[in-house]
């Protein structure tokens, strides 16, 4: 009992094992099509290769009726490159082009009785330079066969970076109302930035502020919480603009400053004691961090002010600025040959 029991649940795995196999053969490379149709006579699809392209076709009838003819050849000489006769099941096969051009895989029936048909296309470039080759045709190829191959830039995705920015000024006292206590801190943000932190601190509470936010990189990078970020952070500030959850340090104890984040006309207004518009605003902070998602461009100040009647403050500003620069790769193409 035990061998016949063993024997059917071998006969029910093969057919779905094998069935696995083909889907995953059938997958394999970049994806070109995946199109479920009902034949009636005839069905044709064209599509542009690079020469070295290895194709991987897979066609299956999902009725169970026959498809009288599939064949797939180079246009509009008509050279064949592969045929099949009376599929009724799955046909998988691979397929070498020799030459850069307009392919075409067709259907034939002519039987009464419609069948419905899907077939994929995924193909394996021939070289690292025709990766991105486009197998799309924009234009009707029966009306004009000839073509030439043209090429663009096109984005392939995107770099991501940390830049570092941030310095330190000082803000003096006011000497009885001898002087002006205000001061700024001029940065600007790179092209392509997409967000990006901050930490303002004055004098030694900057050096307690880095220690404990590094110990808290730390730990997170001990729970694995930088890997799903594709870039490894070297500062806690830096983990903090690209979006890690951290509790930077702050604080309101010992030396403190107000301060503005303001553009250089509201700097003016700010500097003067008259009214001003601030993209973010604190008062009496000793330590302070914020990640912001705007601007994203420009050039812009720490606008300080400092309420020490005698000794003058050093404020250290850290900034992490992540930038995504866009990357790109020439595409091949064909385009319609003009007369």
């Amino acid at each position: 009992m035990q061998s016949g029991t063993f024997f059917s649940m071998k006969s029910l795995l093969f057919p779905l094992l094998f069935w696995g196999v083909i889907r995953l053969t059938a997958q394999s490379g970049l994806p070109v099509a995946d199109q479920t149709f009902k034949l009636d006579g005839s069905s044709e699809h064209f599509y542009a290769f690079a020469e070295g392209d290895q194709i991987q076709l897979h066609v299956q009838e999902l009725t169970g009726k026959k498809v009288k003819s599939i064949e797939f050849s180079q246009y509009p000489e008509g050279h064949l490159l592969f045929r099949a006769y009376e599929l009724d099941s799955v046909l998988e096969k691979t397929i070498l082009i020799p030459k850069t051009g307009i392919y075409l895989l067709r259907f034939h029936e002519t039987g009464l009785t419609k069948k419905i048909c899907r077939f994929m296309l995924h193909r394996s470039p021939g070289s690292i330079e025709t990766t991105r080759f486009d197998t799309q045709l924009n234009w009707n190829v029966r009306e004009t066969p000839g073509f030439r191959i043209g090429k663009k830039s096109v984005q392939a995705g995107k770099k991501t970076e940390i830049v570092s920015l941030g310095g330190q000024t000082t803000v003096s006292s006011s000497k009885f109302y001898l002087k002006k206590p205000v001061n700024a801190y001029q940065f600007t943000l790179p092209p392509n930035t997409r967000q990006w932190a901050y930490r303002i601190a004055v004098g030694q509470a900057v050096q307690e502020a880095r220690q404990h936010d590094a110990q808290k990189l730390k730990q997170a990078f001990q729970g694995g919480a930088s890997k799903l970020m594709g870039v490894e952070p070297e500062t806690a500030l830096a983990a903090f603009a690209l979006g890690m959850a951290i509790d930077l340090s702050t604080s309101k104890g010992g030396e403190d400053v107000d301060y503005a984040v303001v553009d250089w006309d509201n700097w003016q207004h700010f500097s003067k004691g008259e009214n001003y518009n601030a993209l973010m605003q604190q008062t009496g902070v000793s330590v302070d961090a914020q990640r912001r998602y705007a601007p994203l461009e420009g050039t812009f100040f720490f606008a300080l002010r400092s309420d020490n009647w005698v000794d003058d403050i050093t404020v250290n500003i850290d900034i992490e600025v992540v930038v995504e620069t866009p990357v790109f790769e020439i595409q091949y193409y064909l385009e319609p040959e003009k007369p």
